[in-house]
């Protein structure tokens, strides 16, 4: 088996590597003022100031839209093509507050035409070579926002920034914080997309404020620091093609793949570490959301106190409470499908669990292999429904509760069930 899991690896790695010739957007050299269009960091809202500069920029051809420094509030924009949308060191893009819930009170985030319904803060439809930079902060005042939704579940609440079927995008440079949901969602049909050297923050408790959401391929993030509510990256469906490297992960849900799945495939999470996130190396669907999950690679990780430093199931969001009380259905084309998964260089300590993965009895998780992955946890890692699952180079689970591994229907190799030592053939 070591051979073919050494060359799986490399073909992965080879693959997702190949797929890294990412189009970044070209942006031509004019630069227009929203201040020379009526914005400015004493008005009470600039949306249609700010809109305006966008609109001139892109009737001429595109260029650069700058935000000067001070604190501009604004509502719902709306990129164009050719776009670089900069926000200045000392600029504060700061979305409108959230008023009485419908945006209806002057100078209150507006609606989108129906009650408790939002637009995206920036967004982009259809839109090629658009780009959001500089050293500036878009601010979501998300605090108003998170208060109305739990008193409220049918509120839809925008992202910071949004982008759906668009192409050469770049989003670099700035900080985001406190969104009333998502921070950054890259939406369907989307592609070659980079984002590098930003900073998300939201409190722990702020509900759904994931950090970047991925619904594209060919997509690279790296040297970002992100901390939120929810997940820090989620990979959703459609994900093809994706490096997450050199990121920083602090209070948040991991970077997770999921909770719909179908087709997603060449990933490769490097070089980044996770600390005080709920998890980290995170797989989630169920039989309604699956589908062609494959070819998963983390590798060179450090992991320090975390709850589930490593969950993977089929069953999100309700695993079931003893794993004989399911039983096996027919396997469809949304049933989970999870193949080829690598755990390598990874330091794992002060954890609760040392993971779980759990996949359904009618189609077991395939292919793991765990390469010179150390863990220190409380209690141990519990491994149903996986078939041929490996721990080689040393990988070792050491716990202060009961046995190492827990096993059914599966059969782990390399490790010693009760002290989780390396074990040889």
């Amino acid at each position: 088996m070591k051979k073919n899991v050494f060359l799986i690896c490399s073909l992965i790695l080879s693959g997702i590597v190949s797929a890294q010739t990412i189009l970044k957007p070209e942006i031509p050299e004019t630069r227009f003022s929203v201040t020379d269009y009526g914005a400015s960091a004493s008005a009470l809202d600039n949306t249609v100031a700010i809109q305006k500069t966008i609109d001139e920029c892109s009737a001429a051809g595109g260029g650069s839209v700058i935000i000067p420094a001070g604190t501009f509030m604004c509502g719902p924009i709306v990129m164009k093509s050719n776009i670089n949308l900069v926000l200045d060191d000392g600029c504060i893009l700061k979305a409108l507050p959230y008023g009485k819930g419908n945006g209806i009170v002057e100078g209150s985030y507006p609606n989108n035409g129906k009650p408790d319904r939002y637009a995206h803060l920036i967004s982009g439809k259809r839109v090629q070579n658009i780009k959001v930079s500089g050293k500036g902060v878009i601010e979501g005042d998300g605090s108003a926002w998170w208060t109305a939704f739990r008193a409220n579940r049918s509120i839809k609440r925008g992202c910071l920034i949004r982008f759906d079927n668009c192409r050469n995008i770049e989003i670099c440079g700035i900080r985001l914080q406190n969104a009333p949901n998502v921070h950054i969602t890259l939406g369907r049909g989307s592609s070659d997309i980079t984002v590098r050297d930003i900073t998300i923050e939201a409190p722990d408790e702020a509900p759904n404020s994931d950090g970047i959401d991925v619904w594209a391929p060919n997509v690279l993030i790296y040297n970002c620091n992100i901390a939120c509510g929810d997940d820090n990256i989620a990979m959703d469906s459609g994900t093809k093609n994706i490096t997450i490297r050199k990121c920083n992960f602090g209070n948040g849900h991991g970077c997770s793949i999921g909770s719909y799945t179908a087709g997603i495939e060449n990933v490769l999470v490097d070089s980044c570490s996770f600390k005080n996130t709920e998890s980290a190396i995170r797989m989630k669907s169920n039989r309604s959301r699956g589908g062609g999950e494959k070819n998963i690679i983390y590798s060179n990780i450090t992991i320090d106190n975390v709850r589930k430093p490593i969950f993977i199931t089929s069953y999100y969001p309700k695993t079931p409470k003893d794993v004989t009380e399911d039983s096996a259905e027919e396997v469809t084309v949304t049933t989970p499908s999870w193949n080829n998964i690598f755990l390598r260089n990874i330091e794992i300590y002060d954890c609760e669990y040392a993971g779980i993965i759990w996949g359904v009895p009618e189609l077991p998780i395939r292919n793991v292999v765990f390469d010179n992955v150390k863990i220190r946890a409380t209690k141990g890692m519990e491994i149903n429904y996986v078939s041929n699952i490996s721990f080689i180079n040393g990988s070792s689970i050491s716990v202060k509760k009961g046995d190492a591994v827990k096993v059914y229907e599966s059969a782990p190799e390399g490790i010693d069930f009760s002290s989780g030592k390396p074990v040889s053939k």
